[in-house]
């Protein structure tokens, strides 16, 4: 786990200043739900989600995965997983290896999803961090 916050992390790498954190912050305490703070700094347009993605995966130390870089997604990895399931937890089945199924995902903490994914295919699922457009696109 990363010993910084995501927030100084985001400043370190030039993605915003402190000015922008202190208002980000404000703005997440003041919303009823807890949407993390990366997610607001794409949301609200100071960061491409483009840029953020490779950030928030070396962030967590998950490899990153630019989609649209990727000419091949494996058949058998997409025949995994249901369009309609891989649609509404908004991952991306890219490459099966043994019973290891890589899937892209814009969350790598997204834990719920990726246990959703155990169940469903009965394989290890290894992410990978895509931005979510990428992801949406690629489904």
């Amino acid at each position: 786990m990363p010993t910084k916050p995501i927030g100084q992390s985001m400043i370190d790498a030039n993605l915003i200043n402190q000015y922008q954190l202190n208002e980000l912050l404000e703005y997440q305490r003041n919303l009823e739900n807890r949407t993390p703070l990366g997610q607001l700094t794409v949301e609200l347009g100071l960061v491409e989600e483009d840029e953020f993605a490779p950030f928030l995966a070396s962030y967590f130390n998950v490899p990153y995965l630019n989609l649209e870089e990727r000419s091949t997604i494996q058949k058998e990895a997409l025949d995994i997983v249901p369009k309609a399931i891989a649609k509404r937890l908004n991952i991306l089945p890219v490459l099966k290896e043994e019973n290891t199924l890589t899937v892209a995902i814009s969350d790598p903490l997204d834990l719920p999803v990726l246990e959703n994914l155990e169940t469903i295919t009965r394989c290890r699922i290894k992410s990978v961090v895509s931005p979510a457009s990428q992801i949406r696109e690629g489904i």
